[in-house]
Protein backbone atom coordinates (compact mmCIF):
# COMPACT_ATOMS: atom_id res chain seq x y z
CA UNK A 1 0.00 0.00 0.00
CA UNK A 2 1.10 3.72 -0.44
CA UNK A 3 1.95 5.89 1.66
CA UNK A 4 0.07 9.01 1.45
CA UNK A 5 1.27 12.30 0.94
CA UNK A 6 0.75 15.37 3.15
CA UNK A 7 1.76 19.11 2.27
CA UNK A 8 3.47 20.68 5.58
CA UNK A 9 2.71 24.37 4.88
CA UNK A 10 6.50 26.73 5.13
CA UNK A 11 4.75 29.97 5.57
CA UNK A 12 1.34 31.65 4.78
CA UNK A 13 -0.94 29.24 5.75
CA UNK A 14 -4.43 31.18 6.14
CA UNK A 15 -6.40 30.99 9.75
CA UNK A 16 -9.29 29.61 7.49
CA UNK A 17 -9.89 27.53 4.50
CA UNK A 18 -6.73 25.70 4.89
CA UNK A 19 -8.50 22.20 4.29
CA UNK A 20 -9.21 23.16 1.12
CA UNK A 21 -5.83 24.69 -0.05
CA UNK A 22 -4.74 21.39 1.30
CA UNK A 23 -6.44 18.64 -0.20
CA UNK A 24 -5.70 20.55 -4.18
CA UNK A 25 -2.13 21.01 -3.25
CA UNK A 26 -1.96 17.08 -2.49
CA UNK A 27 -4.08 16.54 -5.56
CA UNK A 28 -1.63 18.25 -7.72
CA UNK A 29 1.70 16.86 -6.42
CA UNK A 30 0.16 13.10 -6.08
CA UNK A 31 -0.89 13.65 -9.59
CA UNK A 32 2.82 13.95 -10.42
CA UNK A 33 3.83 10.75 -8.21
CA UNK A 34 1.44 8.71 -9.80
CA UNK A 35 2.50 9.17 -13.20
CA UNK A 36 5.44 7.42 -12.41
CA UNK A 37 3.64 4.01 -11.26
CA UNK A 38 6.20 4.25 -8.51
CA UNK A 39 5.63 4.02 -4.76
CA UNK A 40 5.94 6.99 -3.06
CA UNK A 41 8.31 5.75 -0.94
CA UNK A 42 10.57 5.23 -3.67
CA UNK A 43 10.03 8.19 -4.74
CA UNK A 44 10.76 10.08 -1.75
CA UNK A 45 13.95 7.38 -1.61
CA UNK A 46 15.70 8.18 -4.11
CA UNK A 47 14.82 12.19 -3.75
CA UNK A 48 16.73 11.86 -0.72
CA UNK A 49 19.64 9.88 -1.81
CA UNK A 50 20.38 12.32 -4.23
CA UNK A 51 19.61 15.34 -2.55
CA UNK A 52 22.84 14.10 0.30
CA UNK A 53 24.90 13.75 -2.60
CA UNK A 54 24.09 16.89 -4.38
CA UNK A 55 22.62 19.06 -1.59
CA UNK A 56 21.48 21.06 -4.57
CA UNK A 57 17.79 20.71 -7.11
CA UNK A 58 19.99 20.97 -10.35
CA UNK A 59 21.56 17.81 -10.02
CA UNK A 60 18.63 15.70 -9.18
CA UNK A 61 17.60 13.47 -12.00
CA UNK A 62 14.91 10.80 -12.70
CA UNK A 63 12.66 9.75 -9.66
CA UNK A 64 14.47 12.63 -7.62
CA UNK A 65 13.44 15.07 -9.93
CA UNK A 66 10.28 14.13 -10.28
CA UNK A 67 9.92 14.50 -5.95
CA UNK A 68 10.71 18.24 -6.88
CA UNK A 69 8.21 18.75 -9.94
CA UNK A 70 5.37 16.80 -7.20
CA UNK A 71 6.30 19.66 -4.42
CA UNK A 72 6.39 22.41 -7.47
CA UNK A 73 3.20 21.70 -8.10
CA UNK A 74 1.77 20.96 -4.66
CA UNK A 75 3.39 24.96 -4.59
CA UNK A 76 1.41 26.33 -7.39
CA UNK A 77 -1.57 24.35 -6.32
CA UNK A 78 -1.96 25.39 -2.65
CA UNK A 79 -2.46 29.34 -3.81
CA UNK A 80 -4.76 28.56 -6.87
CA UNK A 81 -7.06 31.67 -7.07
CA UNK A 82 -4.97 33.58 -4.11
CA UNK A 83 -4.92 37.45 -4.70
CA UNK A 84 -1.06 36.93 -3.97
CA UNK A 85 -0.14 33.39 -6.06
CA UNK A 86 3.38 33.92 -3.54
CA UNK A 87 1.80 33.83 -0.49
CA UNK A 88 2.59 30.60 0.56
CA UNK A 89 4.16 27.75 0.40
CA UNK A 90 4.33 24.19 1.24
CA UNK A 91 6.59 21.17 1.31
CA UNK A 92 5.91 17.36 1.10
CA UNK A 93 5.90 15.18 3.65
CA UNK A 94 5.05 11.43 3.89
CA UNK A 95 2.93 9.60 6.19
CA UNK A 96 3.23 5.66 6.23
CA UNK A 97 0.26 3.68 5.30
CA UNK A 98 -0.48 2.69 8.85
CA UNK A 99 0.19 6.16 10.00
Amino acid sequence: MHATIYVEWLFGRPATGAEEDEARAEAAAAAVLDATGKPYQTIHAEFSRQWEEAQDYEGLTGLAQTWVSAEKAADLALTEGWHNPNGASCSLRLSAPND
